[in-house]
């Protein structure tokens, strides 16, 4: 049987429609199969945005008492009304766990409930202690809990102006460094205050006489010790400060008294001159017995010796 041409063309053209309705469909396809990019935070106005939100993942297992830092979370769209209990990143910087959360997981807001005691806020393994503190010990009121500081004592000698003296010089060394305030009078670390989260740069802490540090039970020995031999000073870190530096102690240099202040000498007796010998006594002179002599008697004219013999008779 014989097409006329009138059928070819036809059956030509259904050919050509169904080769490009194939091509077409495959390529659909493949486009369907490509996965699209997630968005990321900070798109530009105006562009569409995920019918979601951006919610807080670990990065790492987080221990419950640690404070919550940038590096420890990374942002990511998900679905809000799938996890309606999962926290923002806003809502986990700073704040403490009171539980341990896993990595590469969501962030519960119930891992981040207030909790009244200060015991869950100390890292595993340090331990809290307190000092009393004065507007000149912590730098003008500005230690804030979730700072670091290190921390100076000095111990007085015999050149200290006021207070208890020692023997020696005065002496000032740096105890500890990069040590974490939890608390700053009753404000303790991640606990919510009426403008942000405590820690937070807006939230300054009332003033108080006392901070509460975390240390390790060896440097909670030599701060005790110190507390009860030298003045305790605090000096502010910066949050990204995270060097321990080398130290030298420092020593105060002992003056020479002045002239005035020195005590005026103790007078000494002069020494008498030596005694020079006597000189020995002149000799007597030694008496000579006189001449011997006479007595003679003269009567008229005639003459008689009645005595003679010498001067000492």
């Amino acid at each position: 049987m014989r097409l006329g041409s009138k059928a070819k063309l036809t059956i030509a053209a259904g050919l050509v429609a169904a080769t490009t309705f194939g091509v077409l469909g495959i390529r659909e396809l493949g486009r369907s199969a490509t996965p699209r990019a997630a968005p990321v935070q900070g798109m530009p106005a105006g562009a569409s945005q995920p019918t979601g939100i951006v919610l807080a993942t670990t990065t790492r297992a987080v221990r419950i008492g640690e404070t919550i830092t940038a590096d420890m979370i990374r942002n990511a769209p998900y679905d809000a009304a799938r996890f309606p209990g999962a926290a923002t990143p806003a809502e986990v910087i700073g704040r403490v766990a009171t539980r341990d959360i896993g990595a590469n997981l969501l962030i519960p807001r119930e891992a981040l409930q207030q909790e009244g005691k200060l015991a869950i806020r100390v890292p595993v393994g340090m331990r809290a202690i307190s000092i009393d503190t004065t507007a000149e010990i912590a730098v003008a009121g500005q230690v804030r809990p979730g700072d670091r500081v290190d921390v100076q004592v000095v111990y007085p000698g015999e050149d200290a102006i006021g207070g208890a003296r020692g023997s020696g010089r005065s002496r000032s060394s740096t105890l500890l460094q990069l040590v974490p305030v939890l608390a700053v009078g009753e404000v303790v670390v991640g606990e919510a205050v009426k403008d942000g989260v405590t820690g937070a740069v807006s939230a300054p802490p009332p003033p108080a006489r006392n901070l509460t540090l975390a240390l390790t039970p060896q440097q909670v020995s030599e701060l005790s010790l110190a507390k009860s031999t030298g003045a305790l000073y605090l000096s502010l870190r910066n949050p990204e400060d995270k060097q321990e530096v080398a130290t030298a102690q420092v020593a105060s240099v002992l003056e020479a008294p002045s002239a005035a202040a020195r005590p005026a000498p103790m007078a000494v007796a002069a020494a008498p001159p030596p005694r020079m010998a006597a000189p020995p006594p002149a000799p007597r002179p030694r008496r000579t017995a006189p001449a011997p002599h006479a007595i003679e008697l003269v009567v008229g004219g005639n003459s008689e010796t009645i005595y003679s013999g010498s001067g000492g008779q």
